[in-house]
């Protein structure tokens, strides 16, 4: 082989091997960049469904309030037809004490 072909092919060896480290380069970068977008969207990702979740709660919290003002309404409903029940029995019931201790 001739000093020029030599010459050439050391030549075209050394334009790939600096081909190759651009490309290894330019792949780190791509790589790089793909993984710090993907970090941000995750991160996006999490603060959406924190952000939801804090409305979720809020939401229910609301929701159980209500719930909760509902019954305490209703029960003081049924306690106060349970007492105007008993006060109306009452006179009733003191009639059948009297009478069975008077019996007694």
């Amino acid at each position: 082989m001739s000093q020029e072909a030599m010459k050439i092919v050391s030549e075209a060896e050394e334009s790939v091997r600096q081909m190759r480290q651009g490309a290894e380069a330019q792949a780190k970068q791509a790589i790089e960049a793909a993984v710090q977008a993907g970090e941000a969207k995750v991160a996006e990702a999490v603060k959406q469904a924190e952000a939801e979740c804090a409305q979720m709660m809020q939401e229910t919290e609301q929701t159980s309030a209500k719930a909760a003002v509902a019954l305490a309404s209703n029960t003081e409903n049924k306690k106060a037809a349970i007492r105007a029940r008993a006060e109306n029995a009452m006179p009733a019931a003191v009639d059948r004490i009297i009478e069975r201790i008077v019996r007694g």
